[in-house]
């Protein structure tokens, strides 16, 4: 049996009710098409049904006894080139228009469409398998439009559609034709009931709109009208457990519900979006600021699962961090001492990464955080995918859209390195050290992973074996080693999502996320290009007293140690450029991470 739901990320959860309820009361397989829709513009904001989503569905509803196949279909293309413009700020969301493109999809026969706010309660064959010769559509009346328009129009949210008749009639077409040009109070249902000639009137108990009957086989919830003690409207829905127990009085799916609470609880859990940071003690006043701009700009329909990888962070730091995002429950937080983390996943690990010349930041520091996230996949392997951002940023847009990025079968999703590729200097170490086109090179601060792909390709294990074999001395190591090891391997993100203060470069009027690399910190210079973002959630960080000190103190002579760090870095790139040292570009093959044999020859390399 061909069902049909529509609808965008909100509806989930009474998508995944009303299918639970479908399989309890049929033993035949079932393929259920899930349309949604990916717009926001016009002020509106349909964000579409997750495919994690319906692969959670798909497992979790193949584990009764029945066979039950999930397509989820993107039908935003049609959407916008039939934009329903007369009808877009109507009561009723423009989802439920979504409908009227079910010809758009593979249906070749029959399809029970349901509004995600029916629940089934009864065997629905003899409802799904009537003769439909000649007809386009069976329903049933709607409770209170039969007293304005007669028992003959009907209610859009139990439809039995005959899609060869309705394609061959144009119907759904004409349907979308209307909404495009004509305002109506229920677009869609009455477009359906305008245009559908050939209706099949069907009783009540397949579309129970007023309450539960004996014999009801769907329960349809929707507003329904109360006089007493006054004239009201009443809109419940299934999934609202204390108003279906309260305001309607029903237990009658008390146990559907339980089963629907653990299963709804279960999914929030496993889809909460992972974001990862990287700190020392000394950058946790930073992460705060980050941590409050990214709280912020959540979506209320959202989960966060904020991991904070520690190296030495005393305890009251992590209760300060803890407290910037105390008051948003969609955002959880964990810290874990990476260190020890890391060298259970490799006792090489002390022995590789250590403190020398070429595994230094370009201020001369040395600090393992800045290579935990080349372990992400490997320390976390019940993620898929994952966002890791360094601390030294502010975010101004939900993180949840860059994690929704769709960057193929890339490894990684990275930010083309402006600054490192309009340099000379830099640009000529990008090409011969790192052995990459200068417009190629990403910066690594902001990282959308592929975490299956990531461990697929042992990218943990051949860091370490190249690190411990090759020592090659770079300015950036954890970024150059993500360069050269994943090169083609890329997917370039919008610059937007990592916007570099770097002065002379591009000015962004509306950055989504701001990285204050290299020198241009604000907590260290006044008029740094964005200052204004980092300072406007400092204020509510808890950390502000202490980053307006800092500024303050951070006096010439920590400024000229700034500019001299800036001309080591240019002079130690030129020096590795243009020396006999074993280079990136020497070792390490364009298909590094996706080839078994990845060094180019090995023993040329080492004679050098």
């Amino acid at each position: 049996m061909n069902i049909l739901y529509c609808g965008d990320k909100p509806m989930q959860k009474g998508i995944l009710l009303s299918s639970m309820s479908l399989i309890k009361n049929v033993d035949e397989p079932l393929n259920i098409y899930i349309l949604t829709v990916d717009y926001r513009e016009k002020g509106i904001n349909y964000k579409p049904v997750d495919k994690a989503f319906a692969k959670y569905l798909k497992e979790k509803l193949n584990k009764s006894d029945i066979k039950v196949n999930i397509f989820l279909v993107d039908v935003t293309r049609y959407f916008v080139e039939e934009l329903p413009e007369a009808n877009m700020q109507s009561r009723f969301t423009a989802c439920c228009m979504l409908r009227l493109f079910a010809d758009k999809t593979d249906i070749k026969d029959r399809v029970l469409y349901l509004d995600t706010d029916v629940l089934c309660r009864k065997d629905f064959r003899d409802f799904y398998y009537q003769n439909m010769d000649g007809i386009e559509i069976a329903g049933v009346s709607d409770y209170y439009g039969r007293w304005l328009f007669g028992d003959g129009y009907i209610n859009s949210g139990v439809m039995l559609m005959n899609m060869r008749m309705i394609r061959q009639n144009g119907l759904l077409e004409k349907c979308r034709e209307q909404c495009i040009r004509k305002e109506m109070f229920m677009p869609d249902q009455t477009a359906v009931n305008t245009f559908a000639t050939r209706v099949n009137l069907c009783g009540r108990k397949f579309n129970d709109q007023r309450r539960l009957h004996d014999n009801t086989v769907f329960q349809h919830f929707t507003t329904t009208f109360r006089v007493f003690p006054v004239i009201r409207t009443v809109s419940v829905k299934p999934w609202e457990i204390d108003k279906m127990h309260n305001i309607l009085g029903l237990h009658e799916y008390d146990e559907l519900l339980d089963s629907y609470n653990r299963e709804h609880e279960e999914y929030m859990a496993v889809s909460r979006i992972p974001v990862f940071f990287s700190i020392n003690e000394q950058y946790a006043p930073y992460l705060a600021v980050c941590l409050k701009s990214l709280a912020v700009h959540v979506a209320c329909d959202e989960r966060y699962r904020i991991i904070v990888m520690c190296d030495n962070v005393k305890n009251i730091t992590m209760i300060q961090l803890r407290n910037v995002i105390k008051d948003y429950e969609n955002i959880d937080i964990e810290f874990v001492d990476i260190r020890k983390k890391m060298y259970e996943y490799s006792e090489s690990f002390g022995q590789t990464v250590t403190d020398r010349q070429e595994n230094r930041l370009y201020s001369g520091e040395f600090t393992l955080t800045i290579y935990f996230r080349l372990f992400i996949a490997e320390l976390f392997p019940e993620l898929n995918k994952a966002v890791y951002i360094d601390s030294d940023t502010v975010i101004n847009d939900d993180i949840a859209k860059l994690y929704s990025v769709d960057m193929g079968d890339a490894m990684f999703g990275a930010v083309r390195d402006t600054f490192a590729g309009k340099n000379t200097i830099l640009a000529h170490y990008i090409e011969n050290v790192v052995g990459i086109e200068r417009n190629e090179y990403v910066n690594s601060g902001v990282l959308l992973m592929n975490l299956d792909k990531i461990r697929q390709a042992h990218l943990a294990d051949r860091f370490l074996k190249l690190m411990a074999e090759y020592h090659f001395d770079s300015v950036a190591p954890d970024q150059d080693y993500i360069n050269a090891m994943c090169a083609k391997e890329i997917y370039f993100l919008d610059k937007e999502w990592n916007v570099m203060p770097n002065k002379g470069g591009e000015y962004i009027a509306r950055p989504k996320l701001i990285h204050y690399n290299l020198f241009d910190k604000p907590w260290h210079y006044s008029e740094i290009p964005y200052e204004e973002y980092f300072w406007q959630y400092a204020a509510e960080s808890g950390f502000y007293p202490l980053l307006i000190k800092q500024r303050k103190q951070y006096g010439d002579n920590e400024k000229k140690a700034d500019r001299e760090n800036l001309k080591k870095l240019l002079a130690r790139a030129e020096n590795i450029a243009d020396g006999d040292g074993v280079k990136f570009s020497d070792v390490v093959g364009s298909r590094f991470v996706v080839d078994s044999g990845f060094v180019k020859d090995s023993s040329d390399a080492a004679k050098k």
